[in-house]
């Protein structure tokens, strides 16, 4: 969901589904969908460094407050809500994350090949993760 980069692709390539963290977990449903209706056979799960999803529990103050500055919330409002969805968004550091996302659709969906990724933000290139 990394708003500095778009992906250049061909058009009627591919699905794609913009998720923080490369985190899959709550947008489930439009993965199933591509894959039985849209007969997906191979998922590219493209994490990315410095992602903001990376040591969330630390960004707790400044994410309330820009809820009330940005949405008009109230304090409350705003740390009732980061309580109730950081936790089901951080993720421990990108690479890591990539793995164990990628294994658990691989377990989920066990006929679609996911391929684990990481963009590298400095050098602006695309690396494909192995487990060596």
């Amino acid at each position: 969901m990394d708003n500095r980069k778009h992906l250049r692709i061909p058009d009627n390539f591919a699905y794609i589904i913009r998720s923080g963290g490369a985190n899959l977990r709550q947008s489930e449903f439009k993965l199933s969908y591509a894959i039985a209706i849209g007969g997906v056979k191979h998922v590219a799960l493209i994490g990315h460094n410095n992602c903001g999803m990376v040591n969330l529990s630390a960004k707790r103050e400044p994410f309330v407050q820009g809820l009330m500055e940005n949405a008009g919330w109230s304090q409350e409002m705003a740390e009732e809500h980061f309580a109730n969805f950081a936790p089901l968004f951080e993720i421990g550091n990108e690479v890591d994350f990539v793995f164990s996302e990628s294994h658990r659709l691989g377990r989920r969906y066990p006929e679609v090949k996911v391929a684990p990724m990481i963009y590298r933000i400095e050098d602006n290139l695309l690396y494909l993760l192995s487990e060596e």
